[in-house]
């Protein structure tokens, strides 16, 4: 269900969509969006209802509807891109889940040796992540720690995902540089 009061507030605070735009789209709509995903998608996760909710929000977010021709197509768009966006994230969790349990047989136990050398590292890769310029350390953290993509990063810089991406693959570049300068490489 579309929280009104949460998108309400959103949208006067931000100067986004009309709440009463944003509420009509949503009684026309909702109903048709939310088959859409449980047909194409199934019973999730991510939950159908869940998904139209993020849909909404998204679209009381963009602050002037007047660019989108076809309301409805852009909702259903937008709500397959979410399902696929969250079950992408999904798959890397379960990923990296199964990584660290078939690590646990092979390394029961933290040695003196490894955990050293474990915090050596994370230490240069902080230097290497201090080392670059705030703006690209930003960028970097907002990829790499809270998991945005280079759209969304590239909407809240107000630049393009093409820029996003070069700045998130040089930094990466100098962190792995300094891992391997830091092991005699």
């Amino acid at each position: 269900m579309l929280r009104s009061n949460s998108v309400s507030q959103r949208t006067s605070d931000a100067g986004g969509i009309e709440h009463s735009a944003i509420e009509a789209l949503f009684r026309a709509h909702h109903g048709s969006i939310r088959r859409y995903v449980a047909r194409t998608f199934g019973a999730g996760p991510p939950d159908p209802d869940d998904v139209v909710q993020a849909v909404f929000e998204k679209y009381a977010e963009l602050g002037d509807s007047s660019r989108i021709a076809n309301p409805k197509a852009f909702l259903i768009r937008t709500a397959h891109n979410y399902v696929l966006d969250q079950r992408r994230r999904q798959a890397v969790r379960s990923s990296f889940a199964q990584g660290i349990e078939s690590d646990r047989g092979t390394h029961d136990e933290f040695d003196g040796e490894r955990v050293l050398t474990a915090k050596q590292r994370w230490r240069v890769l902080e230097d290497a992540i201090l080392a670059l310029d705030k703006r690209h350390q930003e960028i970097l953290i907002m990829n790499r720690i809270h998991g945005l993509n280079y759209a969304e990063i590239a909407r809240r810089k107000g630049c393009s995902p093409t820029l996003i991406k070069t700045v998130v693959a040089r930094a990466l570049v100098s962190c792995e540089q300094a891992l391997r300068e830091a092991d005699g490489d």
